[in-house]
């Protein structure tokens, strides 16, 4: 983790530093509520509320590789068409009406029941009208691993739609493990690689005011942790989230 976000705290003040370093973090489900009971109960936190300031916490003390990852993808996914060695994107070059869309298939099936693309083009719709925007037009950013997610919300996109691509998905596609669990076994093969790519995917879909998320899925609560957390403080609650299928723990 200090790898990713070097000034982290590592515990809780009832860890001891044995359960630290031989917890398995992968399994770390209500692990957070129970060490942290009494931090909640005098802040008067949900478990939501906790893992939110956690994830604000985190996020706002990146290592520079992450910044540097993001902005290599933030160059690379709002590249200019004009250019071949997709390098030109700027701040500058991300529509400010930006929608950031995760779709969470791929081994997600095994847990619960996918959406199909339709619902999810049919929620950028609902947005631009919320927006007051023509629903014949769109920028979003297709936040995903799945070839299939790819393929069917490219085809189900309206004409006038422009979908920028994930380079989580461009970068990683060929070494896709298209079994349960497949991203850890490609982030053992890779040495940890698309844990890098992961995170600065996720810097680069915070650039939207607006999105299309699944919070039965942990990516898409990091989303909506950061937006609430982040975003929203920062520019007055501006933000609008359709949420598909809710979860949370």
């Amino acid at each position: 983790m200090t790898c990713y976000f070097p000034t982290s705290e590592e515990q809780c003040p009832e860890d001891s530093m044995h359960e630290i370093y031989a917890y398995n973090i992968s399994n770390a489900r209500g692990k957070v509520k129970k060490k942290c009971a009494s931090v909640m109960a005098r802040a008067g936190f949900s478990t939501a509320d906790l893992r939110a300031a956690g994830t604000e916490f985190l996020l706002a003390r990146v290592s520079p590789q992450i910044q540097d990852e993001a902005l290599r993808q933030l160059n690379r996914v709002f590249a200019t068409p004009t250019t071949t060695t997709h390098n030109s994107g700027t701040a500058n070059s991300i529509p400010p009406d930006l929608i950031t869309v995760h779709i969470r298939w791929g081994d997600k099936e095994q847990e619960i029941k996918l959406l199909g693309i339709a619902e999810y083009i049919r929620a950028v719709q609902d947005i631009q009208r919320q927006r007051g925007r023509s629903a014949e037009t769109a920028n979003v950013y297709l936040a995903t691993e799945d070839p299939r997610a790819v393929a069917e919300f490219q085809a189900a996109a309206l004409p006038g739609w422009k979908v920028y691509v994930d380079q989580y998905y461009h970068d990683l596609r060929s070494h896709r493990r298209d079994i349960y669990n497949g991203p850890n076994h490609m982030a053992l093969d890779l040495a940890g690689r698309p844990g890098t790519i992961a995170l600065g995917s996720l810097l680069v879909g915070m650039e939207a005011n607006d999105y299309v998320l699944t919070t039965a899925s942990n990516w898409s609560r990091l989303y909506n942790e950061l937006r609430k957390a982040v975003v929203d403080p920062r520019c007055g609650n501006c933000t609008l989230m359709v949420d598909l299928k809710a979860g949370e723990w």
